[in-house]
C-alpha cells in the first residue's frame, strides 16, 4: 500500500478515528461533515464517487485490514481490524523522528537492552530503528542520544512488545562526551 494512496487515507483516518465509522452513501453529504477530510478525496465534480469508494473498501477488505459491510438501506459499517491497526503503527513508526530541542537540556538519554535470543526479530528491528532515530551506538545493545526520547522508545517497544527489557538511563556527564556533543552538534 502507497502512502498518501486512497486506501491508505481510508486506513489512516479510520485508525485515527475510534476505528469504526459509519457512512450513509445515499446522503453522502451528511458523512462528509462528520469525517470532511476522508470523505473529501471521494468527491468528483460535487458527486461523491461510490464506486471509488466501494472499490477501495473493498481492496482494504481483501487485505484483512479492515471489515465493512453495505446494508440495504445504504449504510456502511466500516470497523479497522487488528492487521489494520497493525499497519498503520507500522506506517507510524516509518515516519517517526525525534524532535530536537532549540536548547539542549545537558541530559544524555543511555538506551540499554538485553532482549532473548527467541525475540531476535524484534532486537534486530529496535535496534535498526534507533539508528535510524540517529542515536549514537556504543555497544550493540546500547545507544545514546542527546534528546528527550522516552515516548518515543515506549510506542517503538510496544509495537515490538519488548518493554520490559529496555532501560533508559539518564547520564549528566560522561568520559568521552565530547565525542557526541560533536557528533550531535550541540554544546
Amino acid at each position: 500500500m502507497r502512502r498518501n494512496s486512497q486506501p491508505y487515507r481510508l486506513l489512516k483516518y479510520l485508525a485515527i478515528g475510534t476505528g469504526v465509522l459509519t457512512l450513509s452513501l445515499i446522503a453522502p453529504v451528511s458523512g462528509a461533515i462528520l469525517v470532511k477530510s476522508f470523505i473529501r478525496h471521494y468527491f468528483r465534480k460535487k458527486r461523491f464517487d461510490r464506486y471509488r469508494f466501494l472499490n477501495d473498501l473493498k481492496n482494504l477488505q481483501k487485505r484483512e485490514l479492515i471489515s465493512y459491510r453495505e446494508e440495504n438501506n445504504g449504510i456502511v459499517k466500516i470497523t479497522i481490524t487488528k492487521n489494520g491497526r497493525e499497519k498503520m503503527l507500522k506506517y507510524q513508526i516509518d515516519e517517526m523522528k525525534i524532535k530536537k530541542p532549540a536548547q539542549w537540556d545537558k541530559q544524555w538519554r543511555l538506551i540499554m537492552f538485553d532482549i532473548p535470543h527467541y525475540k531476535k526479530k524484534a532486537r534486530d528491528a529496535f535496534r535498526e530503528k534507533l539508528r535510524s532515530l540517529e542515536f549514537y551506538p556504543i555497544q550493540k545493545s546500547v545507544f545514546i542520544t542527546p534528546y528527550p526520547c522516552e515516548n518515543e522508545i515506549d510506542f517503538i517497544a510496544s509495537i515490538f512488545d519488548i518493554r520490559k527489557e529496555i532501560l533508559i538511563l539518564y547520564v549528566s556527564r560522561f568520559e568521552g562526551e565530547e565525542k557526541l556533543k560533536n557528533y550531535f552538534k550541540i554544546h
